[in-house]
């Protein structure tokens, strides 16, 4: 009789949270419909603390996600839709049409998101894509003259330090560092290590995309480090390439840039950028050009130590401006390196929409 009892009240208490979870959704959804759209309700200052109430409550009843966005104590995951295996494949194929026809040296580093390397701080029941397999599906589909650097391995030995923003789904500068030393090998430098740099703290409260995706900022905010040699800072000359002209900036770290106090992520250049030049008075004489998404961000301060000169190519915002990155990266270079995130690899509108050659240029 008393396990039938409590049978009822957890039965009872379930269909209730459920009820009031479900009210709290329809008044929210009700109200989105009122104000145009859920993009612009969760936004909306009249409506933003309904959303708060919402997601605490959803929280509260055992939820563990927010959207598109997985909630754990230490940190927020993103929830990667699983991709087609024709879209897996179609990125790799990209990557081998564009190496053909390259005429250097290609290399292509593929970075796993937050999820693939702390996925398991979520249940069981969480639908997680397995981006570890993802990225052997891609790997294994690329040819030769593709050389592939291995990341995922060196990430995951490095999990237990700060690799990863709590509140974005990207690598920090210290993660960007731990691949560093295994890629700069794989392309034909020694690497230098930890002592060689110096680290400043440019900005202690960052909170990333997914803090800003899912409006939860429970969090201890992130730290957003800037490398440069030790001693006087590597002379460089940062040009922005476009259309219509060049422009020329003060260095690669626009600290002074008054955006980057709101958003720090926007004091690596080419998180604002579509296309740099970043010339060095070291004493290499190879040419890089990167081709890559935000994980190149970080990456540019290491690289720079190896090479004369990288041009740099923000492939998502190329695409997003229609800009024809590969008319203003015309040049020999010794190497290329394309550098991206899974969530690039997975997108349908990812990296073989980014690599493809434009229609103007296939018709000639």
């Amino acid at each position: 009789m008393a396990e039938q009892k409590h049978r009822k009240a957890h039965f009872f208490s379930g269909t209730l949270s459920a009820w009031i979870l479900g009210t709290a959704t329809a008044v929210f959804a009700v109200c989105a419909l009122i104000s145009g759209n859920g993009a612009e309700a969760a936004e909306h200052p009249v409506w933003q603390p309904l959303l708060r109430a919402h997601d605490r409550l959803s929280l509260m009843l055992g939820n563990d996600r927010l959207g598109s966005v997985y909630v754990t104590e230490e940190r927020l995951l993103p929830h990667l839709a699983e991709p087609k295996q024709d879209t897996v494949l179609a990125a790799a194929e990209a990557v081998n049409l564009y190496a053909a026809s390259a005429g250097s040296s290609v290399y292509m580093l593929a970075v796993p998101t937050s999820a693939g390397i702390y996925g398991d701080m979520l249940s069981d029941a969480a639908p997680l894509t397995n981006e570890h397999q993802i990225l052997r599906t891609f790997s294994e589909a690329l040819q030769e003259p593709v050389l592939w650097i291995e990341a995922a391995s060196w990430l995951s030995g490095e999990r237990e330090n700060y690799i990863y923003y709590r509140t974005d789904s990207h690598w920090t500068g210290y993660g960007a560092f731990c691949v560093y030393r295994s890629a700069i090998r794989k392309l034909g430098f020694n690497a230098y290590g930890y002592d060689h740099f110096n680290v400043s703290h440019f900005s202690c409260r960052y909170y990333g995309a997914l803090s800003h995706r899912s409006h939860f900022y429970d969090l201890m905010p992130d730290t957003v480090d800037l490398y440069e040699s030790v001693g006087e800072p590597q002379t460089q000359r940062v040009t922005v390439l476009r259309p219509d002209g060049c422009t020329v900036l003060t260095g690669y770290f626009l600290t002074d840039l008054p955006e980057a106090k709101e958003h720090p992520e926007k004091v690596f250049a080419l998180e604002t950028e579509r296309v740099l030049r970043i010339e060095t008075e070291n004493q290499s004489s190879r040419d890089l050009l990167l081709l890559t998404d935000r994980c190149g961000s970080s990456m540019i301060p290491f690289l720079m130590q190896h090479y004369r000169m990288i041009t740099a190519v923000n492939l998502p915002a190329c695409a997003e401006n229609e800009t024809d990155w590969r008319a203003l990266t015309d040049g020999n270079y010794a190497q290329v390196l394309i550098l991206c995130g899974t969530e690039t690899i997975t997108a349908e509108d990812g990296l073989q929409a980014m690599l493809a050659v434009p229609e103007h240029e296939t018709e000639e």
